[in-house]
């Protein structure tokens, strides 16, 4: 096999499997906000009877943010293909991936490098960390997109002289900014590349450009009642928004791949993040330095560091770099100023890594300004080895996270389907009658209000009015057919069987406590392991029984890839009152055995 077409493989390596994965493992079941976000502004679409109301509608504010593309790309999934079906959306979302390879060759070839260089990129880019990618759709077209369309506008007005492409930059850095509110950072991270690539007038523009973009997002702007107020992170938090920061960009290092420990997992984010972060910076400070010697000293260039000299040598390639830099260090940071209240672990959220993920590719492309050239493909050779290893340990982590992941969306569809208890309407005694109130009646959807995405008194009332409108009486949304065949497997196909597992369950004031010891789930099984069935003659409710595999600290305990043992909570809130038939038991091979039943009480 020769040498070109190894490089071609191993291209094609990163996409081919990334895109199996998605294709595999993602399905037509939204989540969170993407109810109110995609079915909700559908259903709102279609109630808006003018043109000027429509177009308020597309800007209108969702949180902190104004999610047009969410809102646009939702329109051409509904027109095309006659619901607001959620895989067509998340695959719509990683589809634009595919721009950077593009963006980043054009990258490489500034420094006169080959396809082969390449290779680590592809590696961090069609990683599977932004597991939420597959599993929620504004996630999907909200924080990725804005990541794609800001470099994609880089490039454009660093590499191409044309008129289009300055015009095209700045409708990219539009779009990203009223897709999230990090996009903002966009038009920012992008002064430099103006100021040096395009022409006076073009400046101009593009100032006026910014400026009637920052008008037009905060114009008649509120401040979210769901989320915390930032100043107090400053404040009484200060401590974890600068550990925020640095685990944030370390987070794609998750320890917990090989050991369970949290302070591990923190300590190795948050050193990686600062050497990381460190690196970049020490860079810049030098061309700062050496920069300011040679202009108002005179110091000759032959006297400054190798460092800089490559910097000079190669002004389009940092100054990308430096504005790549600019573009996912302010979104890092303006993450950590917003959550640093809700504590460290919002950093490894896995829809934010994708911004993680582009700090890795900066720095491996900045080694390049202090290896000589003459090393440059033993280097490569280095990093590919390095990012196939941690691509290959991305997929290892998430296997179990996805498996569990597809076993909660469907029961919590399954739920729906069977009892109505998730948005359509209530039990006979809520325990919180506000947000599931009864829909009886059709009625015409306002705006959505700005902080409708989140558990604030009367929001989610909002919630099943627009589920209750879109899925009722739009019919928008049609389930996956794989949640039919998951109700039969559960309640019709049972047999009572034991393999030898003790089951043991306590009950307690809110909560039953489930444990189950000498079980056993075979790998990569859809939908099989064990749940807990909880039926009478009204309702039927399934809870999957998660289980933590995959993880070297559990081979080590047990010899097995997957865990030995479950120990979980079912919450007695999430029951209606009444006497219910519980069952434990395992689902496998499309059926479902029994090994614990006993009749329950919910007062």
């Amino acid at each position: 096999m020769n040498k070109k077409t190894i490089i071609y493989l191993l291209i094609l390596l990163p996409i081919v499997g990334f895109y199996v994965f998605v294709l595999n493992n993602s399905f037509n079941i939204g989540w969170n906000d993407d109810w109110h976000g995609i079915e909700g502004f559908l259903a709102s679409w279609m109630q808006q009877e003018t043109f000027s109301e429509k177009i308020g509608l597309l800007f209108s504010q969702m949180c902190e943010h104004r999610i047009l593309y969410v809102r646009l790309s939702t329109l051409l999934c509904y027109y095309l293909f006659g619901e607001a079906n959620y895989q067509i959306l998340m695959i719509m979302g990683v589809s634009y991936l595919m721009i950077l390879p593009f963006v980043f060759y054009r990258l490489l070839r500034e420094i006169n490098l080959g396809l082969a260089y390449l290779i680590p990129i592809l590696f961090f880019i069609f990683n599977i960390q932004p597991i939420e990618n597959i599993f929620w759709a504004i996630t999907s077209l909200q924080p990725n997109i804005v990541i794609i369309f800001g470099l994609w506008g880089f490039s454009l007005l660093l590499f191409n002289k044309q008129k289009w492409a300055f015009y095209l930059a700045n409708v990219l850095f539009f779009i990203a900014m009223f897709t999230n509110g990090n996009g903002m950072f966009s038009f920012i991270a992008a002064i430099p590349l103006v100021f040096y690539a395009r022409t006076r007038s073009e400046r101009i523009q593009y100032l006026a450009i910014l400026g009637f973009s920052f008008i037009l997002y905060f114009f008649d702007f509120k401040k979210p009642g769901i989320r915390p107020d930032v100043m107090i992170n400053f404040t009484q938090y200060p401590h974890i928004l600068i550990a925020d920061i640095f685990a944030f960009f370390g987070s794609p290092i998750d320890s917990t791949v090989q050991f369970y420990n949290i302070m591990l997992k923190y300590t190795v984010a948050i050193l990686f993040g600062v050497l990381m972060l460190a690196w970049v910076l020490y860079q810049l400070c030098v061309f700062l330095y050496f920069w300011f010697q040679t202009t108002y000293k005179g110091l000759a260039i032959e006297k400054t560091s190798t460092l800089y000299q490559n910097i000079i040598k190669y002004p389009k390639f940092n100054l990308f770099l430096l504005a790549a830099l600019i573009f996912v260090g302010l979104s890092g940071s303006a993450f950590a100023a917003s959550r640093a209240s809700q504590g460290l672990e919002q950093a490894f959220a896995s829809r934010y890594k994708t911004v993680a993920l582009i700090l890795f590719i900066i720095v491996y492309l900045s080694f390049y300004n202090v290896i000589q050239v003459k090393n440059w493909s033993k280097y490569l050779k280095t990093s590919i080895l390095v990012a196939f290893i941690f691509g290959a340990f991305s997929y290892y982590e998430a296997w179990d996270d996805v498996e569990n992941r597809r076993k909660f969306f469907g029961t919590t569809i399954l739920n729906w389907k069977n009892n109505g208890r998730y948005y359509y309407y209530a039990f006979a005694h809520s325990r919180t009658p506000d947000d599931h109130a009864p829909i009886s009646s059709y009625q015409r959807l306002p705006i959505p209000p700005y902080n409708y995405a989140g558990f604030v008194p009367g929001v989610m009332k909002y919630v099943n009015d627009i589920l209750w409108i879109s899925r009722v009486h739009f019919k928008n949304y049609t389930p996956p057919a794989e949640i039919d065949s998951l109700n039969f497997t559960l309640y019709k196909n049972q047999i009572v069987g034991n393999s030898g597992e003790l089951v043991k369950i306590k009950e307690e004031s809110n909560l039953f406590h489930i444990e189950i010891n000498n079980l056993f789930i075979p790998a990569n099984r859809r939908y099989d392991g064990y749940y807990a069935l909880f039926s009478n003659d009204k309702n039927r409710l399934a809870f999957y029984l998660e289980t933590q595999a995959n993880k070297f600290s559990n081979f080590l305990s047990s010899q097995k890839f997957y865990n030995n043992r479950i120990d979980v909570i079912v919450a007695k809130p999430d029951l209606p009152i009444g006497t219910f038939n519980m069952q434990i038991g395992k689902l496998e091979n499309g059926q479902f055995k029994i090994i614990k039943e006993q009749v329950i009480e919910i007062k």
